[in-house]
């Protein structure tokens, strides 16, 4: 039964003409490509998700097209074409891994900076409800400014993984305050919470 299926089958493969046969396996696994590339274009999700799938479909289509060959040309002819394809196939699967990359590289700068630079504090509000009145940039000046070069000597120092960690952090918290410049009273404090912080590292690495 199974090789009378089969017998049937090559039979109705083998009568298709040659060329129509090769225009229709290549031309529906060209098709499949444009769709898979306008939806990474268009879609984030698209873009974001594994692009295994082509690869196996492409590999899937290398067989078809073997399979193809083998009804009218020599072994060597028939892998000399299917290589062909096999090759230009990966370089399209490759056009579509470079959108995947890309779209990693821009979450993980976006989450990077997400986690390093710290969350501004919202000012509290007085009891009466009325903000309270910002501190003068000029105040605050010249000890950022003071703070932001002891901390870059403190990080040539051979420090402790930990204290190099709250070392970072401060640094990145002070470069926060003195873009801001003008700060009210709950950022002052934590300003000064940082001048604390970092005397205690500049009296422990004798700076």
């Amino acid at each position: 039964m199974f090789s009378d299926f089969f017998n049937k089958f090559y039979d109705w493969f083998d009568g298709l003409p040659f060329d129509a046969l090769i225009y229709f396996i290549w031309g529906s696994y060209l098709a499949v490509f444009l769709v898979a590339f306008v939806a990474t274009l268009c879609s984030t999700k698209f873009k974001a998700a594994s692009k295994k799938p082509f690869l196996c479909l492409t590999n899937a289509y290398a067989a078809i097209s073997l399979a193809a060959f083998m009804l009218q040309c020599g072994l060597a002819q028939s892998i000399t074409a299917t290589v062909a394809f096999w090759v230009v196939g990966y370089v399209l699967y490759g056009s579509l891994c470079a959108f995947n990359k890309q779209h990693l590289r821009k979450e993980k700068a976006t989450t990077s900076a997400a986690v390093a630079t710290p969350v501004p504090v919202q000012p509290m509000r007085a009891m009466r409800g009325d903000a309270p009145a910002p501190i003068p940039a000029a105040k605050n000046g010249v000890r950022l400014e003071h703070a932001v070069a002891v901390t870059d000597k403190l990080l040539t120092k051979n420090l402790a993984k930990t204290d190099r960690q709250e070392l970072e952090k401060l640094k990145n918290t002070l470069a926060v305050l003195k873009i801001k410049g003008t700060l009210n009273p709950t950022e002052a404090d934590i300003l000064n919470d940082n001048f604390n912080a970092l005397l205690k590292l500049m009296a422990k690495y004798n700076v």
